[in-house]
């Protein structure tokens, strides 16, 4: 009788923990459905990593200085603007409403001085099932990289001034920015005489799941 008592006992206990947020530390809690959470410093950042290949008035693809092997793409000098488009879907994982921080790795092909200017622009829409939502107006930021550069290296230049990031204020998992980066060597910002390569695009942005707890829902 004791040893029913005592395992009965101890399957309560057990069924009571099971239904409980259990923090770990003031940073780390796992939920009573088992999904671990990290909150305040315990977050950590990855890159949400974009693919370009469309765009109007395009970059041109070229060589690497110096090789005659994989070809990236160059926004040229002198050749007015040149741009290219591509949509990002904010993953699972995202610490919703934290801002993200987009980049672009680039690597000048010659060695000059001169700043190029490089022009961002998106509008940032939630999924809604119940209540399709319209994408915004266009949002456009405007950065300068400050030369002088050395041909081939790799160099990396935030998207938003001060690389304040994109402000996510209501915005959750799968919500989709459609987005367009460009060159237009003919302002007088731009001052490099001389073609800039694009090695790649990203987004910094803080998760604190693994994943969401429902297919749409956080």
């Amino acid at each position: 009788m004791k040893k029913i008592f005592t395992l009965l006992f101890l399957a309560g206990i057990s069924l009571s923990i099971s239904a409980q947020e259990v923090k770990l530390n003031t940073n780390l809690a796992i939920e009573a459905d088992g999904t671990m959470r990290m909150d305040d410093a315990a977050t950590v950042w990855d890159d949400l990593r974009v693919t370009l290949d469309k765009g109007a008035n395009a970059a041109t693809l070229g060589y690497l200085v110096g090789s005659s092997g994989p070809q990236i793409w160059y926004f040229r000098d002198n050749n007015s603007l040149e741009s290219m488009s591509f949509t990002v879907q904010l993953p699972h994982s995202w610490k919703e409403g934290t801002a993200i921080y987009p980049h672009i790795h680039w690597t000048p092909n010659e060695s000059l001085s001169g700043n190029v200017e490089w022009n961002f622009e998106y509008t940032w829409a939630n999924y809604e099932s119940a209540s399709p939502v319209v994408f915004p107006t266009l949002t456009t930021s405007t950065v300068v990289s400050t030369g002088p550069f050395t041909a081939n290296t790799h160099l990396i230049t935030p998207l938003t001034p001060g690389n304040a990031g994109l402000t996510a204020t209501g915005k959750k998992i799968s919500s989709i920015l459609i987005c367009r980066i460009w060159r237009n060597s003919s302002n007088t910002a731009d001052t490099y005489n001389a073609y800039a390569g694009l090695l790649f695009i990203d987004f910094h942005y803080q998760l604190d799941t693994f994943g969401s707890r429902e297919e749409y829902v956080k």
